[in-house]
């Protein structure tokens, strides 16, 4: 069931078994998941089933530290989440790239300090699988072996290279933003609410959360009583909204001041391009550009750092794909500057974007491969979300994100550019140019790591099944829970964690 919350009158106690603040994949997810439960889910989304600018100026808020897009333009209030600003392109419809954590992502790693998962990648294995499907996606299957074929083979590589080849899935927007609000929308244990605002959480001074307040407006509020709250809301929200409720003394989840803190992104690097040799070299890496071997998964092969070398190293781990740039056009930049338009519209598109092996003469038209490196940042506890001395209208204190992109960082990562410089220049494929001064773009819009998950209450929020240490019946889902962050889209993985905990909360049902 679906209802506009602004419908409610002032005052009117809702109640349910699970109460779940907001409707991005981690809230579908675990709606969904629940219904085989048997209990009652009020699933509360800010937003609605169309982008409305009133409701998205409620993620204003301000940045300290290095350039960054801010907090508005990087987050969405609407059923779907973030996923309605999905851009890549599948089968003429939005989607994303899909890749599971890497094993050493859930291990703790020298010279990476907070890092480690309570549980290692092999715990998540078939909650990954069981995500695929929620997600959209095909056979839960990375190796690129199973994905090659004579037409569109991988690079050859020695057995023993530390650069591999490896694959992401891609799948489509709707499943979130269409397939699983339709299935809610019918269901008859979940009343999922629209523009419904969470503005605190009440606890009984304890243990125990006894209501959430939720506003509809500027001045109508109603509470919702369940016997357990998950915060499902975003890296961002997740810890403001915990920062915001608690008592004088200290945020909720906060007795070891972790809440906001850790906050990561995936800065994605241009810093390399490579020269290809000759033509061929667009027909030799189609397997690195979209495309559906046997009407299966849509897929983009992708060159990856394997364990073995970033555990030698040191390096950040990383994805690397190839995406072919047009050639320069002198005469339409002479033109944008005569009209008066400088390095703006008239400059050709960066990359000709993915899809590229099916245009017609793309050697002809392209002369230079843009090497995309994705790229992780570490936790470091200076990065946080914490609260501004502005509110929203709602009454709620803004965000505040302070956040750097530091030198040891970036020293890091110029030793990792160094390294593809090497491997991709043995591979054959042409001459590698390198921009070493050159900083990374941090605005993936993928936020992690603010309430993040540990065994120990003194380094961390939430425990391994991400329930809220010291509170019975408080948990949070998404990409707020990672320790580290890998480098790839969090989905999935925020997707396997939902399916864990929703099967952890049917136990407690």
């Amino acid at each position: 069931m679906e209802r506009d919350a602004r419908e409610l009158e002032a005052g009117t106690r809702l109640a349910a078994d699970v109460c779940i603040i907001g409707a991005g994949p981690a809230g579908l997810t675990l709606a969904r998941e629940l219904t085989a439960s048997h209990g009652t889910v009020i699933l509360l989304e800010s937003g609605g089933a169309d982008s409305d600018a009133g409701v998205q100026a409620l993620n204003g808020g301000s940045v300290v530290g290095s350039p960054y897009h801010g907090l508005r333009v990087t987050r969405h209030r609407q059923i779907g989440g973030a996923v309605n600003l999905w851009s890549t392109s599948v089968d003429g419809r939005a989607g994303a790239k899909y890749a599971p954590l890497d094993h050493i992502d859930f291990e703790e790693r020298a010279g990476i300090s907070h890092s480690g998962w309570p549980f290692d990648r092999a715990t998540l294995e078939p909650f990954y699988e069981r995500a695929h499907s929620k997600c959209g996606l095909g056979a839960f299957n990375y190796e690129s072996t199973h994905w090659t074929s004579v037409e569109r083979p991988s690079l050859p590589m020695p057995a023993a290279e530390d650069l591999t080849t490896s694959v992401y899935h891609v799948g489509p927007a709707h499943s979130f933003t269409v397939t699983h609000p339709a299935a809610i929308r019918a269901s008859e244990t979940i009343r999922l609410f629209h523009h419904a605002t969470c503005c605190s959480i009440v606890t009984d001074g304890a243990h125990r959360i006894t209501e959430v307040v939720v506003s509809s407006g500027a001045r109508t509020q109603f509470r919702v009583d369940a016997r357990f709250l998950i915060l499902a809301a975003g890296a961002v929200e997740n810890a403001r909204l915990l920062l915001a409720s608690g008592d004088s003394d200290s945020a909720l989840g906060n007795r070891h001041g972790w809440v906001g803190r850790c906050f990561m992104e995936h800065p994605r690097d241009y810093a390399l391009r490579l020269i290809p040799r000759s033509p061929d070299v667009f027909r030799e890496i189609a397997f690195y550009d979209l495309h559906r071997p046997r009407d299966e998964s849509w897929i983009i092969g992708r060159l990856a750092v394997n364990d073995a070398a970033l555990r030698r190293h040191g390096y950040p781990n990383a994805s690397v794909t190839l995406l072919p740039r047009p050639r320069r056009r002198p005469w339409l930049e002479a033109l944008g500057r005569a009209l008066g338009h400088g390095a703006g519209r008239f400059q050709p598109r960066a990359t000709v974007g993915y899809g590229w092996s099916k245009t017609e003469n793309v050697a002809q038209r392209c002369d230079i491969l843009q090497v995309l490196i994705n790229v992780e940042q570490r936790p470091h506890p200076d990065n946080r979300i914490v609260l501004s001395h502005e509110r929203d209208e709602l009454g709620v204190p803004r965000a505040e994100l302070h956040w750097r992109w530091r030198d040891e960082e970036q020293a890091s990562l110029g030793r990792l550019r160094a390294f593809l410089v090497d491997r991709l220049t043995a591979l054959g494929l042409g001459r590698v140019q390198l921009s070493n001064e050159q900083l990374p773009d941090p605005n993936a819009h993928h936020h992690t790591g603010t309430t993040r998950m540990s065994v120990d209450p003194h380094h961390g929020v939430v425990d391994a099944d991400c329930r809220v240490h010291g509170i019975d019946n408080l948990y949070v889902a998404g990409g707020s829970v990672f320790p580290t962050a890998g480098f790839a889209n969090p989905t999935l993985t925020i997707v396997a964690l939902a399916v864990r905990l929703a099967d952890h909360l049917k136990a407690r049902l």
